[in-house]
């Protein structure tokens, strides 16, 4: 029986959920491995398919522990400092001296797959797709997950200020089909069909950057874009004849709040594993669907 096959692979972020992410990533490299003519990874998710991409087996959940456990990376202490809650100038520096990627099998995956990691200007508030080179991956990554009122804010990556891609286009869906995409897989961190609603930190942010009316639309009305695209993933495909299917957790994930720890990342991992085993058997035909 043939492999399923699907020409693009849309990784959805959510910061640490994203050790769900790793976990289907990484069964699937055992199970498959799949082929994509493309793939678009937003914030975190961006993180695992650079780990994907580059052959590093258990990287994003390996860097992940270590970053929750060591008391830098998460601190309440550091909420109003410049790097905010979450300290992304540690994970950097930690992923470089640690658990550095890859960039030549980077480099090699690139001339097979069109990897693009989605950002938000941070002047017009529009999704960027960015494709990095060589050592401009750890740049783009980390710009991918700034968070606004949670991290730095804003970074600079090719002389323009940006932030968190999951702003701007959380679910890339649209990207991949004006790229070509007819057969979509789309890695989620969040149970198929659940919506969002405005979170306390979108309102925060929505009168912190009250004088620039396209970051205040961003924060106020993105959960009504995200939740529209989580309806139309449901209906599996279009009237063009284009497809997608979706892997998500089938629960709230544990990483979901801000006081993990690497036993909620290692269940989180081990779940995404086993989902992502599940759906490949039900593919293959090896079980039946109940």
């Amino acid at each position: 029986m043939q492999h399923p096959h699907f020409d693009t692979l849309i990784l959805e972020g959510g910061s640490l959920r994203c050790s769900f992410t790793a976990g289907v990533m990484d069964a699937l490299v055992l199970l498959g491995p799949l082929s994509f003519e493309r793939t678009i990874g937003v914030s975190a998710g961006a993180m695992v398919m650079a780990s994907h991409l580059a052959g590093q087996y258990k990287h994003f959940y390996r860097v992940a522990k270590e970053l929750v456990d060591d008391g830098k990376f998460i601190s309440f202490r550091s909420a109003w400092s410049k790097e905010g809650l979450m300290n992304l100038a540690h994970l950097k520096a930690h992923v470089m001296r640690h658990a550095p990627l890859n960039l030549d099998a980077l480099e090699r995956a690139q001339s097979r797959t069109h990897a693009l990691v989605v950002t938000t200007h941070y002047e017009s508030g529009e999704a960027l797709y960015i494709e990095p080179r060589g050592r401009e991956w750890i740049g783009a990554l980390i710009a991918s997950a700034t968070l606004p009122m949670v991290t730095r804010g804003k970074v600079q990556f090719r002389g323009e200020w940006m932030f968190d891609g999951g702003y701007a286009d959380s679910l890339p869906l649209d990207k991949a089909i004006e790229l070509g995409a007819r057969s979509m897989l789309v890695v989620r961190t969040r149970p198929i069909g659940d919506h969002v609603v405005k979170s306390t930190m979108d309102s925060l942010a929505s009168y912190w950057y009250k004088d620039q009316a396209h970051l205040t639309h961003l924060f106020n009305h993105g959960h009504e874009r995200y939740n529209a695209t989580v309806d139309r993933l449901l209906l599996g495909g279009d009237d063009q004849g284009r497809t997608w299917e979706e892997i998500a957790p089938p629960f709230p994930l544990r990483t979901s709040g801000w006081s993990v720890g690497s036993e909620e990342v290692m269940l989180d991992y081990r779940l995404g594993a086993e989902t992502a085993m599940n759906w490949w058997a039900l593919k293959m035909g090896h079980v039946q669907h109940f």
